[in-house]
């Protein structure tokens, strides 16, 4: 392996910025376990995260996420986060104390155009430019807060992931 990645690897930030795929990307290129955290949940529960925000609420989601969170950050390498985990302070605090988290960020017009018809993502779904602008920017300061990199995910997959590569490279003092 050509890049030895510190793991586990966190990716944080908005729906869409492209945290599952880049997380895919990254554990297919260095042999590495993926998990995405929403997919863990929904397996593990048997319900869908809509299902889950209709039975227990955003607060019921967030005690979830943070129980899952715990678990995969000892199972797997590398973990895409859904876009509210800095949402619940268990998982903040939890995301502050780990080494490699990386916020991907994007374009807010990019961001919405992705995720607007989303049914999948219940604080995003049919909600007009202007709500979802001001979810993203309550948002910012907690993924800064807790993130070792930020990098922007407007460009292509290769040029993302060399991005992450290099800073990491660049900001290992290990």
């Amino acid at each position: 392996m050509k890049n030895k990645i510190n793991t586990p690897l966190i990716l944080i930030g908005f729906m869409g910025t492209g945290k599952t795929t880049l997380g895919k990307y990254i554990a297919q290129n260095n042999q590495l376990s993926f998990v995405d955290l929403d997919e863990f949940i929904v397996q593990q529960e048997g319900k869908t995260i809509p299902e889950i925000f209709e039975q227990l609420g955003e607060k019921g989601f967030r005690n979830l996420e943070f129980k899952y969170l715990k678990k995969c950050a000892n199972q797997f390498d590398v973990i895409a986060t859904g876009g509210g985990i800095i949402e619940g302070n268990d998982a903040f605090n939890l995301l502050k104390e780990q080494k490699h988290v990386i916020w991907l960020d994007c374009d807010i017009e990019i961001l919405y155009d992705r995720i607007k018809n989303d049914s999948n993502r219940p604080n995003a779904n049919n909600k007009p430019f202007f709500k979802l602008k001001s979810l993203y920017s309550t948002r910012v300061s907690r993924y800064n807060e807790i993130a070792f990199i930020k990098v922007n995910s407007n460009k292509s997959l290769p040029v993302t992931y060399n991005k992450i590569l290099e800073t990491m490279k660049a900001n290992d003092q290990y």
